[in-house]
This record gives C-alpha cells, structure tokens and sequence, in this order.
C-alpha cells in the first residue's frame, strides 16, 4: 500500500508559516480547515501516477521547497493534461537519445512532447538564504509581551548564526524599554553584533489589549535591500539548458518554465521571447520635437521576423506563482513561437491566455479557465486558515 503525501495525524496547530519551515512541513502539521482541502488535492492529483512515479513525487513534495515546487510544476502539467482528455507518458522514450522528457500528451493523432522546469537560486544563494532563515526563525521566537521587532538590517557572515545569542541580547534589550512611553514616530532602535554577524532591529510597542497574546515576535520584515531581477535572462537561461538536451522532436515540443517573479502584463517574457526593444531619435518636428521610434532587436528567444531560431520549441508555457496552496491561481500563458517546425494543435492544453504572432507584436486569446479544467468549484477550497472546523 502507497504512504501517504502527509502523514496521517491529528493537526492542532493553527500557527502561520514559520520563518526557515519548508512548505511540506507546514501543511503536515497546519490544522486549520482550509488546508486539508489542499492536502486532499495533492493526494488525488499523485494518485494518478504509477507507483514509481507515485514515490519520486512524493519524495519531492517532503523535501526542501526547491525540489517541492519543481515537482508541483509536473504534478500540475499532468493533471492538467489528463483532465484535457490526454493520454499521458511520463518520461517517454526517445527513439534518438537516451534522456527522456517529462511528458508525451496523446489525443486523437496530435502528439506533443512536454518539458518542465523551475528555475531557482543558485546552490550559494540558497545556503545564504537558508542561513538567515534559520536567524529569523529563532529571532521570530524572541516571545516579548510588549514589544514586536521589525528587522532593518543584516549583515551576513560566512559562518552559522549566533542566532541563540542574538536573540538573548534582544530580549535583555526589550525589558529595558516601557512600551507605554515609546515615540511611534522615532521607535527605539539598536544594532546587535556577535560572531561577525549585525542584526539591526526596531522595537515596536504592542497595543495594551493584544499584550500578551503574541505568537511570533517579527512584525516586519525590512532588511531586505530592492534589487533588479532581470526575469528575461533567466528565462533565456532556463530555455538553454532544457532545449539541447533531446534533440529534434518529430512532434511539437512544448517547455513549461515556472516562476515567481514575473510582471503581469508579460513584457518581460514578451522581450526574452520575440527580442528587446530600443529607441531609435529621429529628426526634429514642425515643432522642434524630437521623434523617436521603438525598434525590435533581434536577441530573442525565438529571433526575429525573417530570422526565426530555436524552432524546435513549438511555445514556451509560463506557469507564475503556482501555489500548492490554490494552483488555480496561476497566472498562465502559452507564448506561440512564430515559425515552429511542429505546430501546436489549434485546442488550447492549459488553462490560462494563449500569444500569437501577428507581424508586429503578439494577440493574445483565452485558452482553457483553470477551474473548470481542474474540476474545482469556484468557492474552493472552503474553511479557514487560521481555524480548525
């Protein structure tokens, strides 16, 4: 008989996510009503699968949340194309090379061929990250009555956090301090060095009628410095290293990236695509103003009019901020390529908007709607977070 994905327990614990806590540990032990929902959706969506496939999948849903969210992409694809009425092969066999693809989707005479992947940080990016995780997770349980923290700065060193200790300064910090005189406009603020690590907090007073009543100590999370995340190189990149691995495809081949970081309106995957845009200046107008026009380079994915490149890649689907929590949430677009060598069949796959070539720029139709496809009422899932039944 197959383990379950979660373990048969009784679940208690109405606490939010936990600073450091993997997703599976969370929704193992989330007692609230409105998880279970989401727990009895990953069984039924993996039950599907042969009892090989059953286990690699459940292996990576409790791991860490790198592995988790790649296997979720797959799961989602696969339910997703079943409940399209495909016939679906996991890892078929290639006839040319040895590696195999995620998945072959049958229906009727249409074949296509289905890639998956979700490109994360680096292995140095995330031992970084984990490392203040594990801080925060033990600065999140500073546990003062009066007082909540907000971080505003930290300063990183090559060794394990003295998170005990700091935590300890902390708190020895807070008793010193009268919750009923702070100055809201200029909170009390002190930095905290040990071991070369610096934590920077505020301390924020806590309402006198929620005193005493605090389950986590960080309030607000401000440390972090704004970045520039160049979503369409690592698009590029994730495409690169899928593509050359299998060769030419004899039916369309389809590569599902998923992601967290891109925009809504899609420019970002529209310019890695079909090419990034400068501005051209032009001459001066009747009335001395400067024109400028928008020119398409040609360093996209998928080239250029008249260059078209990688046509091996029938379309390139977009799966964003696809949470275990309510996949129907995912913001979904299948990017067309415009001179594929196997064309895509005219009936949309997956949920979410379709774009199309039109000369100039792309059109964009709705495919399938989400919950439909998935069969999941439109008031799913039902219950509370933070409430058992």
């Amino acid at each position: 008989m197959r383990p379950p994905i979660y373990d048969n327990c009784e679940r208690t614990d109405l606490t939010p996510q936990r600073n450091g806590e993997t997703s599976f540990s969370f929704f193992n032990r989330a007692g609230g009503s409105l998880w279970r929902h989401s727990r009895a959706l990953h069984q039924q969506w993996a039950d599907r699968l042969s009892d090989r496939e059953y286990a690699e999948m459940r292996a990576a849903l409790r791991s860490d949340d790198a592995q988790a969210r790649s296997a979720f992409l797959e799961l989602y694809l696969h339910e997703c194309l079943v409940r399209g009425s495909h016939e679906v092969v996991v890892h078929p066999k290639l006839g040319h090379t040895t590696r195999r693809p995620d998945f072959l989707a049958s229906r009727g005479t249409t074949r296509v061929f289905i890639e998956a992947i979700a490109p994360g940080q680096s292995r140095a990016d995330r031992a970084a990250a984990n490392s203040i995780g594990a801080l925060l997770a033990t600065l999140d349980q500073v546990g003062d009555d009066n007082f909540l923290l907000m971080t505003t700065a930290i300063t990183q060193a090559s060794n394990s956090a003295p998170a005990a200790r700091l935590r300890h300064q902390i708190r020895k910090w807070l008793t010193q301090l009268d919750p009923d005189s702070v100055d809201t406009e200029d909170l009390p603020k002190r930095t905290f060095e040990q071991d070369g690590w610096s934590v920077t907090i505020k301390a924020m007073p806590i309402k006198r009628s929620r005193r005493g009543n605090v389950r986590r100590s960080i309030g607000i999370y401000a440390h972090s410095e704004a970045h520039f995340i160049d979503d369409g190189a690592k698009l590029v990149a994730a495409l690169k290293s899928k593509v050359s691995r299998y060769g030419h495809f004899d039916a369309p081949f389809v590569v599902a990236v998923g992601t967290t970081t891109f925009d809504e309106d899609g420019e970002d995957v529209f310019n890695a695509l079909y090419g990034s845009v400068s501005w051209v200046l032009g001459g001066l107008t009747p009335g001395e103003e400067v024109t400028s026009r928008g020119v398409r380079n040609p360093d996209g994915y998928f080239g250029s009019p008249g260059a078209w490149k990688n046509r091996r890649v029938s379309a390139v689907l977009i799966v964003d901020q696809l949470s275990l929590h309510d996949p129907t949430r995912a913001r979904v677009a299948l990017w067309a390529h415009p001179d594929p060598l196997h064309p895509l069949p005219s009936e949309p796959m997956f949920p979410g908007v379709i774009h199309e070539w039109n000369g100039q720029s792309t059109d964009k139709r709705e495919a399938r709607d989400a919950r439909r496809l998935l069969e999941l009422a439109e008031d799913w899932p039902q219950g509370h977070r933070w409430q058992a039944d």
